[in-house]
């Protein structure tokens, strides 16, 4: 199967106890109630991925990678589902505590196969985020503390600040506060254990399901190295007058940040690219066809589309690009 059009896909919404409505602001139609999370590119059944438009609308993500293999996501993919999820995430009141497995740990548990790692770009001011235990706070300072529903206390705690990008290998003890609004690249995996709620009941008033026994053996309590993640240096872009940075590298992806000027042509390398416009409009193109770029919009350039081109029609765009690490 040739895949070489840029692909775009039906945002799929998560209703959620600590959702909110902020992505209305960009025009979305959203269905009622608070939305946590809008999957902008999941192959994963609790909100696949489908083609939204051009000669593969309908098709689900799942079908394509399937049929495409390593067309699609890049040299190296030895088959299974695509390997990025992409999310938009409004936090209006404060997610649980919770930690998300290694591979090693998904499988020992009997819950999956594949780890969460993931990454936190900031896309507003405010709200907090809880990010690995303070030191001096082990497994057992821990657990005294959840007894006491006192865990707020042994978390580190920083303020989000729009641009702040956030590092969080799996294993790592987090919480986003009320308020944050944010990009967030992963793994594709829907593994969560949570730790502790706040006391707080969920859509359907009654308490959320709690994985303490989970939680405690995978949360890393070594872990430090903690809060906002420092981006490489800002360096030209393919000769042209754009230019680019690297947020986060890491086994699992590479997250970019790009400020096009104009028109920059740019190549896949043999591996797919996932782009989301932050700001700014324009199109992108492959040879084989072309979509519009308008703020939070993702699309999905194939492996097999080799030369790419991003035009900005006489302003900057900003762009978040991801890709997988494969192998």
């Amino acid at each position: 199967m040739e895949v070489r059009v840029p692909l775009m896909f039906r945002p799929v919404y998560q209703p959620l106890v600590w959702g909110g409505r902020r992505l209305e602001r960009w025009g979305r139609a959203m269905p009622p109630g608070p939305i946590g999370e809008a999957w902008e590119l999941a192959d994963h059944e609790r909100g696949m991925s489908i083609v939204a438009e051009g000669p593969l609308a309908g098709r689900r993500l799942r079908d394509i990678v399937t049929a495409a293999g390593a067309e699609l996501v890049g040299a190296g993919f030895a088959g299974g589902e695509f390997p990025l999820m992409v999310k938009l995430i409004d936090a209006t009141l404060r997610l649980s505590v919770q930690v998300h497995p290694d591979a090693a740990l998904a499988r020992k548990l009997g819950v999956g196969q594949h780890g969460k790692t993931e990454c936190w770009v900031f896309l507003g001011d405010g709200g907090e985020i809880c990010q690995g235990t303070k030191p001096g706070v082990g497994r057992r300072e821990f657990e005294k503390a959840l007894a006491e529903h006192k865990v707020l206390g042994t978390l580190n705690r920083f303020d989000a600040r729009k641009g702040d990008v956030f590092f969080l290998p799996a294993r790592t003890v987090h919480a986003l506060g009320e308020g944050c609004l944010l990009y967030e690249v992963q793994q594709t995996s829907d593994i969560t254990f949570r730790v502790y709620d706040w006391d707080r009941l969920g859509l359907d008033r009654q308490p959320r399901a709690l994985h303490v026994t989970e939680s405690m053996e995978t949360i890393d309590f070594s872990r430090t190295g903690f809060g906002p993640h420092r981006p490489q240096p800002w360096h030209g872009l393919h000769g042209s007058d754009s230019e680019e940075r690297e947020l986060v590298e890491c086994s699992h992806f590479v997250l970019r940040e790009q400020r096009v000027r104009g028109m920059v042509d740019q190549t896949t390398n043999d591996l797919c690219a996932v782009v989301t416009c932050l700001d700014g409009r324009g199109t992108l193109a492959t040879r084989a066809g072309e979509v519009k770029l308008v703020p939070l919009q993702t699309v999905l350039v194939p492996a097999d589309a080799g030369a790419w081109r991003v035009d900005a029609a006489g302003e900057t765009v900003s762009l978040l690009v991801a890709t997988p690490r494969l192998g």
